[in-house]
């Protein structure tokens, strides 16, 4: 059966409470002459508690985090809070009017953060000067998120006033250039030696030019991912081949590149030794063999490749594959032979498999989750799938499911699930509640089940299994609409 659903920790019951009453009296606030009287107050009524700096910092991330508040409730949360002990700031959406305000209060409440987090507060023009503000009131800051607003002043001030931040994500349409992320790189070695994820430029987009990003890469040490940028192997590609220093290796962890070729491919062997995981988008015949030279490699992603050159690839290196994220695939994908070579999988997503096919039911012994979008899978491809993974956990499939009721009972009589945690069959009209009973009864962790509109499951079906799951206290979510019919 389904587990029970626990029961809460007391610090999250507090917690919430504590959250409701300070949003409560938050709310009645109808002008900045109330901010004063309100304030007192909840200060007040907090040092007659005792409460903690932890507390504050635990409030402020679960209000701020709460997208469906008044945003004006969110502020006055922000500005109440925002004390001495409270070391990470992320502020969420806000709408614009709001902007100049939240500027202006980290300038004057924030200067003891060390994790900033500006995501869904866009700055420009006129506020720029309050983001550089900020920036020179906090020396201490390990990590600062500011997706679209990074220009190469903004670099700069990075560099002059940041000695050991770690994280920089200074993601999506932005205006930097060659000269800020040289100007922040010669400022001071200590940033250089302490930075060692930038997350930059935008999915797909060369809006940064790879000459550029090549600068991180050649002038960051300890340099282990560039989050978002899509031509990292082009950049690589361009450091090794100016003027590279003899023996020079870089951290780099993650890479992430459009067209492939060779070139770029034996530029990544030579100087990026470390890297664990691979998103390779359209590359050249070839490239996916010298992939084996990768020894640290661990996790491939892969989009619009040929099949027969990643499962040449594997019968080399699979052993040590635990993760393949596949998409837009050319030829004919054989399961069997990815039980076969690679023993250590542990999670298979693919989106739209041209040809699926199976021979021996070979088991995926460590295999925990799979999930297929447009995999062309037949009936008795996902019966192995399923049959032949004893530690599944997550199971999704977006393919019509052509098995019935009685084949699920055959499976779930035969087979154990007793790590399965989530099923989603988006579009199978030939299951109904029986199937969705037997699940909740065969497995003993299944705690999400969806999305059902696609299933022979009525409405009133639906009502009576929710009104049984809470009046048994049962953790079990039941979906009747999920990611797959989200925005049609």
């Amino acid at each position: 059966m389904s587990p029970k659903c626990p029961v809460p920790p007391l610090q999250e019951t507090s917690l919430s409470l504590v959250a409701r009453q300070l949003i409560h009296t938050l709310s009645k606030i109808s002008s900045d002459e109330d901010v004063a009287l309100h304030f007192t107050m909840v200060s007040s009524y907090y040092e007659s508690m005792g409460v903690t700096s932890d507390i504050f910092q635990d409030l402020i991330n679960l209000i701020l985090t709460s997208d469906y508040l008044d945003p004006a409730v969110r502020f006055f949360t922000m500005k109440l809070l925002l004390k001495e002990n409270v070391k990470s700031l992320a502020t969420g959406m806000f709408p614009c009017q709001f902007y100049k305000r939240i500027l202006e209060l980290i300038v004057e409440q924030g200067r003891h953060l060390t994790s900033l987090n500006l995501k869904g507060v866009w700055v420009k023009d006129e506020n720029l000067p309050l983001m550089y503000e900020i920036i020179k009131n906090l020396p201490s800051l390990t990590a600062l998120s500011i997706p679209y607003i990074a220009n190469d002043e903004i670099l700069k001030y990075i560099g002059e006033n940041n000695r050991v931040l770690k994280i920089l994500d200074v993601s999506g349409e932005t205006d930097i250039t060659e000269i800020g992320i040289d100007v922040m790189l010669s400022s001071n070695p200590q940033l250089t030696q302490s930075l060692s994820v930038v997350n930059i430029g935008m999915y797909g987009e060369e809006n940064v030019d790879h000459t550029d990003v090549a600068l991180l890469i050649r002038r960051l040490p300890n340099l282990t991912n560039l989050g978002c940028y899509s031509y990292v192997g082009k950049a690589v590609n361009y450091v090794y081949n100016h003027d590279c220093p003899p023996g020079f290796k870089s951290k780099l962890q993650y890479i992430h590149d459009v067209q492939t070729n060779s070139r770029t491919m034996r530029a990544i062997i030579a100087i990026c030794p470390s890297v664990d995981t691979i998103y390779l988008e359209e590359p050249d015949q070839g490239v996916l063999q010298q992939i084996k030279d990768l020894n640290c490699l661990n996790k491939i992603k892969l989009n619009k490749f040929q099949c027969h050159e990643l499962h040449q690839l594997l019968d080399k290196i699979g052993h040590k594959i635990s993760t393949l994220m596949l998409s837009g695939s050319l030829g004919s994908f054989n399961f069997t032979r990815i039980a076969e070579t690679c023993p250590n999988l542990e999670s298979l997503e693919f989106y739209q498999c041209q040809t699926a096919t199976h021979e021996e039911e070979v088991p995926f012994n460590k295999l925990e989750h799979i999930e297929i979008i447009q995999g062309n899978l037949s009936g008795s491809c996902l019966k192995y799938l399923m049959t032949a993974t004893p530690k599944l956990k997550k199971l999704i499939i977006g393919d019509e499911i052509k098995l019935d009721d009685n084949d699920m009972a055959r499976i779930l009589r035969r087979y154990k699930f007793p790590y399965l945690e989530a099923v989603w069959f988006p579009n199978a009209p030939r299951l109904s509640r029986d199937t969705v009973e037997m699940l909740m009864e065969s497995c003993p962790k299944l705690q999400s089940l969806g999305q059902l509109s696609g299933w022979n499951y009525t409405p009133d079906d639906m009502m009576l299994m929710r009104a049984i799951i809470a009046s048994t206290n049962t953790d079990m979510v039941l979906t009747p609409l999920g990611i797959f019919q989200q925005g049609t």
